[in-house]
């Protein structure tokens, strides 16, 4: 699990944004696998992720800069397929 500092701030990201990055951060405790309560919540969060301006790319550079390690990452890429097709790709 990745713990975000204290101290960490999103340089770049509007205060909107940055909330939005904390709560998937927050969801981010198990890597985000896939279970009954992320298949709920991740597909919404990555839309409002995007409602606010951030692709795919600039959020897994963001969790990528709190220490998600390669695997984490690539399971943002599979909400991010679920939020848009409806689809868990692999």
């Amino acid at each position: 699990m990745t713990k975000k500092p204290a101290d960490h701030s999103w340089q770049g990201f509007t205060e909107e944004q940055g909330q939005l990055l904390d709560t998937l951060d927050f969801y981010g405790n198990n890597d985000w696998s896939r279970n009954t309560q992320s298949d709920i919540i991740l597909p919404k969060l990555m839309g409002e992720l995007h409602e606010v301006g951030l692709s795919i790319g600039q959020i897994q550079q963001a969790m990528q800069s709190l220490g998600y390690h390669k695997g984490a990452i690539h399971q943002l890429a599979r909400w991010e397929s679920k939020h848009i097709t409806g689809k868990f790709e692999p």
